[in-house]
């Protein structure tokens, strides 16, 4: 029995899962019926919760990157993209981006289907709108909401923030809401029949706010390092909203794109328009200067003019020499007809271009010639002649006038002829500063011209390059919802459920083991008692009959049977044939010390031992209750009190047990401990020892009273009650220290009521059932046995395969 004690207290000090989880498994229904209530509040909670899905869109991000002949970079050599998709993602994030997305979607202007739990916003199939007619810009940094419930005549708003109102307004009419008009219209086909007393809650949110919101819940990711292609998700409750969100944040930032690449083409064609309108201004004062020079200067072309003005001068000589010598030869013929006397003949052809002269000389020649021929026939006075000398002097006269005529006309023509020389001689000597001139002003001219021709073309590549710039983004998937919602997932919930379900009765227990104080098995006592002998467990007893007796087969006989025998294994040797004296005590009352004592004392009798059974509690006697006799019985305090009273008179047989007898405590005494003390008690025990197998003191609590003190020199083994589920732990250290110091000799446990409560608080209170009533119903009478649990075959296997 010693030598089993270490491997006990060496088991005990170790932590046993086997054992824990029996302790707990005792709880099943604990367990279960917080499982079941956790289960079906979050199967309500599930069944009242909007689900949240996924949508998710892909794009490709596309270098469009010009450049010419390069070496090929590490980044290329492994296929690596020189695209920074960082900062791809943070331009789809800003800030700037996603308020031009709330502006275009309206996305502060939020609507919701009011429920009995939580709101629904609707997005698709809105049945109205809301248009705010104050100024947008001070709008976009303002938050309204109110409630409004739809009647059959309109609406009425039955929650604000600023107030409320039972008053029905009619759809389309313009209402104040926190001093701001707005307008709510029906959407084309609403009935408002159907949604009668049906109420929405309207918001309206700023702009910032609703776009900071989406920029936390945009989540934007590379698909694999490699990759240039970007995975936007974003989660929702309205799949459709989601969907048209994305596609709009794709759509702002192919826009942003294109045009942050078309802003130099728009720059340049802006600047190039900008300068054509200097150009004009400066091309119409270079062509107006070229213009009045010309005109001031009477030129055409520089080439034609020098050309012009070398014939004039040619011609202006030529025809001064010609005049000049028409002048000489009229001076010539001048001479001669004023020479002519005779009137002769007359030089004719001489070089005069003057036709009427040459005629006049012709006739007059003709008539010299007729009056020759007229005087051959020798008549002077031939009046033929005379006529025809007349006439000659007539002509003659007439050819002078002429002459002098002519050369006037020839005076006039020399002097414009010199005139016209001088002007030719002018123009001939200005044409090299004209020509430097008009070229000074022929090359301003050209390189505006140049200048205007080159911007016109830089203007149509630009315009070109603005109107053909290709999206730097490729969509490869439109926004798309997975049918799977992401939030609640209904099997993370349920299995959270059964977890939280089985940990609360866990910590349930768990604490109200940690704040348990009391003793509840065999375990608990050798923890605490430090390798003392247990000599055996009492089981609770629910029956009115708490006594054992002869042939008696129940676990309560069977327990004091064990008792009894392993009793035996520490009763010290004597020498002399004297009965062994055996005290029973506990530290607090209530532990069960008369109860032990009794049923101790009858098991041993029915072995045909003598047994004397001491009441030594004279403070709180508790034997005659179990005898059900009265309790003032004459008894050990008259006989310790009176020196003539013999012991042998206060002894009684109480029962139908001719080998037990019993000695009362009798009357309460004021002074226990000086009776104790007398040394009557100790005669009464050496007398009783000669003619008793064993003699049983019941005595009273060690911690509360001295009593048991005082007499336990007398006991050979001393008995030490502790009652389950009722001794505190902490108490169990004075009993320790009771017998390492030896104020109680050979001292040995036994634990009594075990199973009280069958609560299990350890393997052997939960099995005490299974062992005592299975085995004795084995040995003796197989109707006596209990049927064996289905928790007590698992724990079996279990211990079977830990052995």
């Amino acid at each position: 029995m010693e030598n089993s004690q270490p491997d006990l207290q060496e088991k005990h000090n170790s932590f046993d899962f086997l054992e824990q989880f029996f302790i707990y498994l005792r709880y099943w229904y604990y367990f279960v019926i917080s499982v079941l209530i956790c289960f079906f509040v979050v199967k309500y909670y599930l069944n009242h919760t909007v689900s949240v899905f996924e949508s998710k869109a892909k794009v490709k991000i596309i270098d469009d990157t010009k450049s010419g002949f390069v070496l090929p970079t590490t980044a290329a050599l492994f296929g690596k993209s020189k695209i920074n998709l960082d900062n791809e993602i943070e331009v789809l994030k800003s800030y700037r981006l996603l308020e031009q997305v709330c502006k275009s979607l309206n996305l502060n202007n939020q609507y919701y289907n009011v429920g009995y739990l939580n709101n629904i916003e609707i997005w698709k199939n809105r049945p109205f709108a809301i248009d705010w007619l104050d100024s947008s810009v001070e709008m976009d940094g303002k938050s309204i909401s109110f409630e409004i419930e739809i009647t059959n005549d309109g609406y009425k708003v039955i929650n604000s923030s600023s107030s409320s109102s039972s008053k029905i307004h009619p759809f389309n009419s313009v209402q104040y809401i926190n001093k701001i008009p707005y307008r709510l219209s029906l959407q084309v086909g609403t009935n408002l029949k159907t949604l009668n007393g049906r109420k929405f809650l309207i918001v309206h949110a700023s702009v910032e706010s609703v776009a900071l919101n989406l920029s936390r819940s945009l989540n934007i990711a590379n698909s694999n390092k490699n990759s240039d292609i970007l995975i936007l998700s974003l989660v929702g409750a309205n799949t459709d909203k989601s969907e048209i969100i994305l596609n709009e944040v794709i759509k702002q930032f192919d826009v942003d794109g294109l045009n942050d690449r078309r802003a130099v083409s728009q720059r340049t064609i802006d600047f190039v328009n900008t300068r054509f309108k200097s150009l004009e201004r400066q091309l119409d004062s270079v062509e107006t200067n070229k213009a009045n020079y010309k005109r001031n200067n009477e030129l055409t072309f520089i080439d034609a003019d020098a050309t012009t003005a070398t014939s004039g001068k040619i011609s202006s000589t030529d025809g001064v020499f010609q005049v000049e010598t028409q002048i000489a030869l009229s001076k010539v013929l001048e001479q001669t007809v004023k020479s002519d006397k005779k009137l002769g003949l007359m030089p004719a052809n001489i070089g005069l271009t003057n036709g009427s002269i040459n005629l006049l000389i012709t006739e007059y020649n003709a008539v010299v010639l007729e009056r020759e021929r007229q005087s051959l026939s020798g008549l002077s006075k031939n009046p033929i002649i005379q006529s025809l000398n007349a006439k000659l002097v007539s002509l003659k006269a007439n050819i002078s006038e002429s002459i002098n005529s002519y050369q006037q006309e020839l005076q006039v023509s020399l002097s414009k002829n010199d005139y016209i020389q001088k002007s030719s001689s002018q123009k001939f000597s200005a044409i090299p500063n004209n020509e430097k001139v008009l070229r000074g002003i022929e090359r301003q001219q050209n390189i505006k011209e140049t200048l205007y021709l080159l911007l016109l073309q830089k203007r149509e590549e630009a315009a070109i390059n603005f109107a053909v710039t290709s999206s730097s983004i490729k969509i490869i998937d439109y926004a798309m919802t997975s049918p799977s919602p992401v939030a609640p997932k209904k099997l993370t919930y349920y299995l959270i459920a059964i977890l939280v379900g089985l940990l609360i009765p866990f910590l349930f227990l768990y604490v109200r083991f940690l704040l348990d104080d009391k003793l509840h098995t065999k375990e608990d006592v050798l923890k605490l008692t430090r390798n003392k002998i247990i000599l055996s467990e009492i089981p609770y007893i629910n029956a009115e009959n708490r006594l054992t007796g002869l042939n008696d087969r129940s676990i309560l006989g069977e327990s004091f049977r064990i008792l009894r025998t392993n009793l035996t294994y520490i009763f010290p040797l004597k020498n002399e044939a004297v009965g062994q004296t055996i005290l029973i005590t506990s530290t607090i009352k209530g532990e069960g010390k008369t109860f032990t004592a009794l049923n101790l004392a009858i098991s041993f009798s029915i072995m045909n031992k003598r047994v004397l059974l001491i009441g030594a509690d004279m403070r709180n006697p508790q034997l005659h209750t179990y005898l059900n006799i009265q309790k003032n019985q004459h008894g050990l305090q008259d006989y310790l009190h009176d020196m003539s009273v013999d012991w042998h008179s206060t002894v009684n047989s109480y029962l139908d047990n001719t080998n037990l007898d019993i000695i009362l405590s009798g009357a309460i005494p004021p002074n226990p401990a000086e009776l104790l003390s007398n040394g009557r008690l100790e005669k009464l025990v050496s007398d009783a020892k000669k003619e008793y197998d064993f003699v049983i003191i019941d005595t009273p609590p060690t911690l509360l009273v001295t009593d048991t003190l005082v007499i336990s020199h007398l006991a050979d083994t001393t008995l030490y009650l502790v009652r389950a589920d009722f001794t505190p732990k902490k108490i169990l250290e004075f009993s320790v220290n009771l017998s390492e110091k030896g104020k109680l000799k050979n001292m040995a446990y036994v634990i009594n009521n075990v199973g009280s409560n069958y609560k299990g608080y350890g393997t052997y209170g939960y099995s005490y059932k299974y062992n005592y009533a299975y085995g004795y119903g084995y040995g003796y009478d197989a109707d006596m046995g209990t049927k064996e649990s289905l928790l007590d075959r698992v724990k079996s296997f279990f211990k079977k395969r830990n052995a």
